[in-house]
């Protein structure tokens, strides 16, 4: 074996190494995307990971509109859970005056 040959074997062999390193743990980054963004910073690291994980082959666009339409579920019932348990007051527009009801454009207060 000539020496060009053995570094290109090794090289290859430092590639595979280097690959199954970086492999992602998919099913904690996934449940990392499920749940949602508390603020801004968490919302662009999601959107790092979905990225990542895209590229990498791990997610298609199926499986993410399955699990959008997951937290968005799971947003729904966590609401309505707080709204039975009484953390979030019912809005009442009785309790607005007449005087601040403005129309503005095509909406109104």
């Amino acid at each position: 074996m000539s020496n060009m040959s053995k570094k290109r074997s090794i090289g290859r062999m430092i590639a595979r190494a280097k690959a199954i390193a970086n492999k992602p743990d998919a099913k904690s980054e996934l449940e990392l995307l499920k749940t949602p963004p508390k603020n801004r910073t968490e919302a662009k690291k999601q959107l790092a990971l979905k990225l990542k994980l895209v590229r990498s082959g791990a997610l298609d666009s199926k499986s993410l509109r399955a699990l959008s339409k997951q937290s968005e579920q799971a947003l729904l019932i966590a609401n309505a859970l707080r709204f039975d348990e009484g953390l979030v007051d019912p809005v009442s527009t009785d309790k607005t005056s007449d005087s601040n009801k403005r129309w503005r454009g095509r909406t109104a207060d």
